[in-house]
């Protein structure tokens, strides 16, 4: 019904319709079995909008093929602040490959470090907290949950707080290359 005007899922149209969805989907401790009368490719999500259908649509997709949010996607677009791109530059001064803003799941990572071994693929992702992490408890609940979802499409992620940072840019660098080391 795609192509007959909005689809409507009831609260999951909300702004806050993710967050349901993401509470059903991370309760099951052992199982989920899902009976669906409908596939992912039912559902199309409004461009640049619709996240609780989205985030329906990619869960149907993994409970469909096992896999979630499709490809990686080199952006282009550029870094969230000056912290993130002397993160890069610190990481890349030290010999590491680094993508700013690659798309996984819906999701843009901060920084992605690619696997020196095999290119194609990466090892961690980077993640530094900016202005709206500090100044608002829904940018902190969402950003637990966004890891929460990276973690569980096998992402190992580093976060980088810019006041760390800035009290020791040096020792910082160092606990992030050993990490990815």
């Amino acid at each position: 019904e795609g192509g007959k005007g909005p689809q409507n899922f009831g609260p999951i149209n909300q702004d806050t319709g993710w967050r349901r969805l993401n509470v059903l989907f991370t309760r099951a401790k052992e199982r989920m079995e899902v009976f669906s009368s409908m596939r992912s490719t039912d559902i199309v999500p409004k461009e640049g909008g619709d996240r609780g259908p989205r985030s329906l649509q990619l869960f149907l997709e993994y409970a469909e093929t096992g896999r979630l949010g499709g490809e990686r996607k080199v952006s282009g677009r550029p870094t969230g602040s000056e912290f993130e791109d002397a993160v890069i530059e610190g990481l890349e001064e030290l010999g590491f490959d680094c993508v700013p803003q690659l798309g996984v799941a819906n999701f843009f990572l901060d920084i992605a470090v690619r696997d020196p071994d095999s290119p194609g693929d990466f090892v961690a992702a980077g993640e530094c907290d900016g202005a709206a992490y500090h100044s608002e408890r829904a940018a902190r609940d969402r950003d637990r949950v966004r890891q929460e979802i990276l973690e569980n499409l096998g992402w190992n992620i580093l976060r980088v707080w810019s006041t760390d940072w800035f009290r020791n840019p040096d020792g910082e660098l160092r606990r992030v290359s050993d990490e990815l080391r």
